[in-house]
């Protein structure tokens, strides 16, 4: 007990609970009836000051290695400890996998359904309904494993669940099944695995692979029990998470479950979706394009092929099309465990789009959900997403080609994956129907509000034109909504008003497009015609950024098609020096000196020369900025890419050295 330990002088007391738990070493070769050294106790190891020394493993067993300890032990200080007196942070309640927030917790909606709570998100325990009968704490059927939680909760502190008796079985059969491995570390890694946000305590590759045939074999010899199958199923989804190279063995295992019982929802619609939602998501998969060059999560053709064919199965006996139609008899809605107006198979219905836009091509997920605008909508969401978080293709800024190294081949691969993905539709002979379905579901999604800060919302809005830009493979869309902006603009000349914020983000979105060669030429003349109009005229620093970033990627790539009139150029590399000039004095205006020299530079590029008068402009612009002290304390670092004053002293520095000569 904490009081306890703290009367005997411990400096701090462990964390409990999960976080607690996570302290353990203990070595996966002790069982039960070998069992190592009693190590030191708990209060006086915090006494000293110190942590127990892992135990050795026993000579007689030296196949087995010892769990490694955890990478995050030194962040357990920060972890949550249990109250003496009060509920554990976080509390929640499993029964038969399906979980209840406890109300005694504070929990912010925004952390969204727990982890074990993948039957259905509006579901709530329903005894008779499932058939579990009251709640036991200490049944008579599983001796073992109940005796195994109370000597893990009296050296460690409660579980961070609260666990019933789907979990005693189950853990009591793996302990019988896996004699070799000691029984703490058994039920103690169970239960991370039905967590929502697991800390995977031991994850060693050995004991998950070892357990994870256990647990096959536990669901063929529970096969006719729901209750238990859907919570392997739970435990299933956290393997894959915890060691990806297990993916096509789970996906593999889930997919047996599903045509072991094709009769029952909620076994379909778990096994879909971890499937989906933890299977699919580490083999880092969107539209059927490989996020990742190398990925340990990589699942074999056949499994994805056979995860296919069951998730349409499901769907086809329980999807919203069953329910609502008129000619299925009420005995039939009946054997599916089915009413009418039930909700349940929408989804049904959303976890099997989860697999299907994780490994089908774009073409293909129309062809299944483009008549549904709201499924459509919620696939776009999903890619968008994917695409973006955690260094995805969306993430890279295509504009910067500076990148060494790892970063080099991950930005190229990802260069290509959009690429391929701009193919998609295009290459597509039939199914315009479904693609103006779509372009007026990209329109309306572009236009949704989003939360956030202003830069926030501009790069978001920005990233989503991106993806347009791309699934259509053309510019049409990003300079559609330009254009209606600006025209907005100058309907509102009087009030002097323009869509800022919307203008930046689709010149920004443009520039990248250019750069993945994805905006058609004419489309760059409109674009440059169209914003040098003289009644654009902008206030904010930021559309003034984009805007001469914007003159410098089109114009100079104007210039490979066809090199415009002398005086055309003039005229742009006139409009850059007097924007860098207006600003260059101005506070925080890095980005958009940053813009303007970078701009001259593709302009330079592409032209090769200025003339002269130009020319001897361009180099006063770099020299002052070359020896003003907000870019020229950046002299010594070159490494730096996310300041703008380190990027524009680059430019200035670049700029210098084109113009020698000249």
């Amino acid at each position: 007990p904490v009081a306890e330990r703290a009367a005997k002088g411990a400096a701090e007391a462990p964390a409990a609970a999960g976080a607690g738990a996570a302290e353990v070493e203990v070595d996966v070769g002790a069982s039960d009836e070998d069992p190592a050294p009693e190590p030191e106790p708990v209060a006086e190891r915090a006494a000293e000051g110190g942590r127990a020394p892992t135990p050795v493993p026993s000579e007689s067993e030296p196949e087995h290695e010892a769990l490694p300890q955890r990478e995050d032990d030194d962040e357990d200080e920060d972890a949550d400890v249990v109250d003496e007196e009060g509920p554990m942070p976080h509390r929640y309640r499993v029964k038969n996998t399906f979980v209840e927030w406890d109300s005694a917790s504070e929990v912010s909606v925004g952390r969204g359904y727990p982890k074990a709570l993948s039957c259905q998100g509006g579901w709530t325990y329903n005894a008779s309904r499932y058939g579990q009968g009251a709640f036991s704490s200490a049944p008579a059927f599983a001796r073992r494993a109940h005796e195994v939680v109370k000597e893990i909760e009296k050296e460690f502190g409660s579980l961070p669940i609260e666990v019933d008796d789907c979990f005693y079985k189950v853990t009591d059969r793996l302990l019988e099944q896996l004699p070799e491995f000691k029984a703490q570390v058994v039920v103690m890694q169970w239960v991370d695995l039905l967590r929502q946000e697991a800390v995977h305590i031991f994850s060693n590759g050995r004991f998950l692979r070892a357990l994870f045939s256990e647990v096959v074999s536990v669901v063929q010899f529970f096969k006719a029990e729901e209750n238990i199958l859907r919570h392997c199923c739970v435990a299933l989804g956290g393997m894959a998470e915890a060691m990806p190279a297990l993916a096509d063995d789970v996906c593999v295992a889930l997919v047996d479950i599903m045509e072991l019982r094709p009769d029952s929802l909620v076994v379909q619609d778990v096994c879909m979706s971890k499937l989906g939602r933890k299977v699919c998501w580490v083999s880092k998969m969107v539209l059927g394009l490989d996020m990742l060059p190398e990925r340990p999560g990589a699942l074999r053709p056949e499994s994805q092929s056979r995860m296919l064919k069951a998730v349409r199965l499901a769907e086809a006996n329980f999807g919203p099309d069953v329910v609502g139609s008129s000619q299925e008899p009420a005995a039939v809605l009946h054997w599916r465990g089915l009413v009418q107006d039930d909700f349940r198979p929408g989804k049904i219905q959303e976890n099997a789009c989860f697999v299907y836009w994780r490994l089908c091509s774009l073409p293909e997920v129309l062809e299944a959900y483009g008549r549904n605008m709201d499924l459509v909508e919620f696939v776009l969401n999903e890619v968008f997403t994917a695409l973006l978080i955690l260094r995805g293709p969306l993430s890279w800024c295509w504009s910067d080609t500076d990148a060494s190294g790892i970063d080099f081949y991950l930005k190229e691969h990802h260069r290509s994956v959009l690429l391929q993905l701009a193919k998609q539709l295009s290459d597509q002979q039939h199914g315009g129907v479904h693609k103006e379905g779509l372009r007026t579901v990209v329109a309306k999604w572009i236009g949704a509000p989003m939360d956030g800060r202003s830069y926030e919302k501009r790069h978001q809005l920005e990233r989503r034109m991106v993806l347009a830009g791309l699934l259509f493979n053309s510019g049409d869309v990003v300079t559609s909504v330009l254009f209606k902006a600006l025209d907005r603009g100058f309907e509102a000349l009087a009030k002097g008003t323009f869509e800022e914020e919307l203008i930046t983000s689709a010149l920004r979105a443009l520039i990248e497009l250019k750069c993945l060669e994805v905006l058609e030429a004419d489309l760059v003349n409109e674009v440059l015609l169209r914003i040098r109009d003289d009644r654009f005229r902008p206030k904010t620093h930021f559309c003034h950024a984009a805007y001469v970033g914007t003159l410098g990627m089109l114009a100079a790539s104007a210039a490979a098609v066809a090199a415009p009139p002398f005086d055309e150029l003039t005229g742009v590399v006139h409009e850059v020096l007097h924007m860098a000039k207006y600003w260059f004095n101005e506070k925080e205006t890095e980005s958009i000196i940053f813009e303007s020299l970078w701009a001259l530079n593709k302009l330079l590029t592409a032209y090769i020369r200025f003339e002269p008068g130009l020319a001897c402009e361009c180099r006063q612009l770099a020299t002052d900025v070359c020896k003003h002290e907000t870019y020229s304390s950046w002299v010594m670092d070159n490494g730096c890419t996310t300041s703008d004053g380190a990027n524009a002293f680059r430019e200035a520095e670049k700029l210098l050295k084109k113009l020698q000569g000249q």
